[in-house]
C-alpha cells in the first residue's frame, strides 16, 4: 500500500517521468540479477580457495540478490532498499585474495620446458 501511494505522490511531482524511472529500474535489477551468477560463482570460488564460504561474501551475494529483485518491483521504496542494499557496508570485505599472511603459501616453480642455468644440458637440447 505505501508503494502505491508513493508511486501517486512521486506521479503527481514528476509527471509521466515516473514510467521511464520504472522501465530504467527493471533494467538495473535484471543487470543485477544477470551479474548476480558471476557473483555467486566467485563466492563459491573464494570459499574452495579458503576452506569454507566466508559469511562476509555469501551475504554480499544474498544483498545483491534481493537488491536486483527490489529494482524489479515498480516502487520508490523498493528502489530506495534496492540501492541501501547494493551500497558497500562497513566491515565488508570484497577481495578475492587471502585474508591474512597465514593464508599465503610462498615456493618457487621452474618451467620445464625452458632450460635453466643450474640444470645440465643434455646433448639433445644443443
Amino acid at each position: 500500500m505505501l508503494e502505491l501511494l508513493a508511486t501517486i505522490w512521486l506521479a503527481k511531482l514528476i509527471g509521466w517521468w515516473v514510467l521511464a524511472w520504472y522501465i530504467a529500474s527493471a533494467a538495473i535489477g535484471v543487470l543485477i540479477l544477470k551479474g548476480w551468477r558471476l557473483s555467486v560463482a566467485l563466492a563459491l570460488l573464494d570459499g574452495a580457495r579458503q576452506g569454507g564460504i566466508p559469511l562476509g561474501r555469501l551475504f554480499w551475494v544474498l544483498r545483491s540478490l534481493l537488491a536486483a529483485l527490489l529494482f524489479i518491483f515498480p516502487g520508490p521504496i523498493s528502489d530506495v532498499l534496492g540501492i541501501l542494499l547494493i551500497l558497500p557496508w562497513p566491515g565488508h570485505n570484497a577481495t578475492l585474495g587471502p585474508r591474512n599472511a597465514e593464508d599465503i603459501i610462498e615456493g618457487e616453480f621452474v618451467r620445464a620446458d625452458e632450460p635453466h642455468l643450474d640444470q645440465p644440458r643434455l646433448p639433445s637440447d644443443q
